[in-house]
């Protein structure tokens, strides 16, 4: 299917939807979040747990239907695991990564036999119980710089996470001393530099077999985090380039391999379309999602969101391309969607702009300033579309 004739048949399905109080939706792709699924598993040694990040699309229906296609889910907070929990995945699939572990959240998981919990510092090991049921895992910091974007990098030398590399020493006794059945690596997000995480990788792998050189069987687990950037499917992607790496560095041994993908498999598989509220000369238009829907835009670097806009009926809207500004609804001088961006010349109040590619740190970043409600959600299974949830308004 063309991609304006899979535009049009979710515009023309949604398009209905849209009233006075529903003045844009929140959508997902099911067909690519599938595709991109079966990609990520076809690219990895075979057996690899694959557990998605919740905080990049957290949604209760999202999380339930990763589950039901056979995925974990990775949480960075208490209420993560409870999400986990509710949208029925198996404690043996999902990964607690939080970096401030309260002892009474220490408690409440003391129970679930094979959830994977990595801790942030070595302090943090005399807080767990002897007859502790899940996976305990170590997380290292390789001090490395894979290209991730400065704010996403998480393994630079004065990072929060984890217990650096050059503290090696400790790191094994710590291993010895306690019941320590797992390491975890994270070298940032969207990383582009493969060659550097490869050696990130073998070092992993280095002190894992020197931890079980000198208590055979003692890691059996290694949780490789830190993502890619999104890309089209093709014939050779990255993420194909990434998943040969892991074969490599890890070929031969009986380690259980996890990772814990979350912008790369999202943010492809999203949309959204709102109303167009307001057409100002000279070419500026105003729609009911900004800086809440698209925080991390607005605050910090704008992604190129493929853009196209069409009228009530599905038609796409055409005619001479002019520079557009486009301005969310929030009391907030920053809240462009985008600047100078071509748009149709006869596009006017009414029309629909369509946000393709928007599925990753979006509705996961809503935020509350001017205490805007939150759209309802809606997933297109490629046939037609099905309904999530409602709007929801903000409580305080």
């Amino acid at each position: 299917m063309s991609k304006p004739n899979y535009i049009a048949q979710i515009v023309r399905a949604v398009a209905p939807k849209l009233q006075e109080k529903d003045t844009s939706i929140i959508g997902v792709n099911l067909p690519v979040l599938k595709a991109r699924l079966d990609h990520l598993s076809a690219a990895f040694p075979a057996g690899t747990q694959h557990s998605i990040a919740i905080k990049t699309h957290p949604h209760p229906k999202m999380l339930a239907q990763l589950v039901k296609w056979g995925y974990g889910l990775e949480a960075a907070s208490i209420e993560e695991v409870r999400l986990a929990l509710a949208a029925g995945c198996s404690p043996s699939k999902i990964v607690f990564d939080s970096p401030v572990k309260t002892r009474a959240e220490i408690a409440e998981i003391a129970g679930f036999e094979g959830m994977l919990v990595n801790v942030n510092s070595l302090g943090e090991l005399d807080r767990y119980p002897e007859n502790f049921k899940p996976v305990l895992g170590i997380r290292i910091n390789p001090q490395v710089h894979t290209g991730a974007p400065e704010r996403f990098d998480v393994s630079k030398k004065e990072s929060k996470f984890g217990v650096a590399l050059e503290h090696r020493e400790a790191i094994v006794k710590a291993a010895q001393r306690y019941n320590i059945q797992a390491l975890h690596m994270h070298s940032g997000s969207q990383m582009k530099d493969l060659e550097v995480q490869q050696g990130a990788l073998e070092s992993l792998r280095a002190l894992a077999d020197e931890i079980n050189g000198q208590q055979p069987g003692k890691i059996k687990v290694l949780d490789v985090g830190g993502g890619l950037p999104s890309e089209p499917l093709s014939d050779h992607t990255r993420m194909q380039v990434y998943g040969r790496i892991m074969s490599m560095v890890f070929g031969g041994s009986s380690y259980q391999l996890v990772t814990e993908f979350g912008q790369w498999v999202h943010a492809l598989a999203g949309f959204a379309l709102s109303k167009i509220e307001y057409v100002i000369a000279p070419g500026r238009m105003f729609i009911h999602l900004g800086a809440d829907f698209f925080m991390r835009d607005a605050y910090t670097e704008a992604r190129a969101f493929p853009l196209s806009v069409w009228t009530v009926d599905a038609m796409p809207v055409e005619g001479e391309k002019v520079p557009f500004d486009i301005a969310g609804p929030l009391c907030f001088a920053g809240d462009y969607l985008a600047q100078g961006v071509p748009m149709a010349s006869g596009v006017q109040e009414n029309d629909l702009l369509f946000v393709d590619h928007c599925g990753a740190n979006t509705y996961a970043l809503w935020s509350r300033h001017c205490s805007r409600e939150v759209p309802s959600v809606w997933a297109w299974d490629g046939a037609e579309i099905i309904h999530w949830s409602e709007r929801q308004n903000i409580g305080f």
